[in-house]
């Protein structure tokens, strides 16, 4: 029983919130790049918030039930229809839950806005976040479960916004290698086609750096913006523990999942804030979310089949 891989589509792999409180150790969080879009998915199939689903980037795949499953999708628009044995199609819209019934196969097509989408099944697949992407012929284990189809009025910023207001930043511990300390917040940018989980490599004007005779490697998290070569690298969430770049900015937490819906070719640009500022932007963040996911994930809990409720599930 699961979800049968027959195209893997771009980059697809399994992920959750992470591996927090293992930096020290040399381990990258990883995880969900846009965790609020994961949240909204697993919410839709009324998972906690940290249960396993598919990331999908850029181009979706093909997948197909092997029992019914109740799924749901969220985050980047992306084309998606269900696939029945005898050729009929219904299309899927995101963010929204459903019933893909065995036999039947989900296609997803290109990513029109946004470059991550998340399809969670109830009960989450049962693995941990991995770095390896799906391969076709895999079976993703999945409990037989039912959904009904909802597509929820969301509030504004349950879905991440790419390409919208600039990226609040707070200066980086090597800000002043800069040699032009304004140049940061005052030209565009644009995402380049070498990025992935670990980092966006950006391009635009070149920034130059002051010339260092040594520097030693130092943390880093995601969403730290380095200067290598005068170009720009924003860490992603499977970025490393330690960097040598200088490390001239730091997106705050409350825009990383923004970072996680940018494309190859998305123009960007900075805005400086304060810390204060941005534990408040943090706080509002939290809160909005816990808004949101509460009555999304109240209802699915109470619309399980009861010959399909997952095990340890409430009767």
């Amino acid at each position: 029983m699961g979800l049968l891989v027959v195209n893997p589509g771009l980059w697809t792999t399994v992920q959750d919130l992470g591996r927090p409180g293992f930096r020290e150790w040399g381990v990258p969080v990883g995880g969900a790049f846009d965790r609020r879009s994961l949240a909204l998915a697993n919410a839709l199939a009324g998972n906690p918030p940290d249960a396993a689903g598919l990331e999908l980037t850029l181009h979706g795949g093909v997948f197909e039930a092997r029992c019914d499953l109740g799924i749901a999708l969220a985050g980047a628009d992306m084309e998606a229809s269900i696939v029945d044995p005898d050729g009929g199609r219904r299309s899927v819209i995101s963010p929204s839950s459903t019933t893909l019934k065995a036999g039947e196969r989900l296609v997803l097509g290109r990513a029109t806005a946004g470059a991550r989408t998340y399809l969670a099944v109830v009960g989450g697949f049962g693995g941990r976040s991995s770095e390896r992407p799906v391969r076709a012929g895999d079976v993703l284990p999945a409990v037989p479960s039912r959904l009904q189809g909802r597509r929820p009025r969301l509030v504004e910023s349950a879905v991440s916004d790419p390409v919208g207001e600039p990226f609040r930043c707070l200066p980086g511990p090597d800000s002043s290698s800069l040699a032009d300390s304004e140049a940061l917040w005052n030209q565009p940018f644009q995402v380049g086609l070498r990025s992935n989980r670990m980092g966006l490599r950006l391009e635009g004007e070149p920034l130059a750096v002051v010339p260092e005779a040594e520097r030693l490697s130092a943390p880093v998290a995601p969403g730290a913006i380095q200067a290598a070569g005068g170009r720009l690298i924003v860490l992603g969430v499977a970025c490393g523990t330690m960097g040598g770049y200088p490390h001239v900015a730091q997106v705050v937490s409350a825009d990383l999942d923004r970072v996680g819906q940018l494309r190859p070719g998305d123009g960007l640009r900075f805005r400086r804030v304060t810390i204060d500022e941005a534990r408040r932007l943090d706080r509002q963040a939290r809160e909005a979310q816990r808004r949101w996911s509460a009555p999304i994930t109240a209802l699915p809990r109470d619309l399980f089949e009861p010959e399909l409720r997952p095990a340890g599930t409430p009767g």
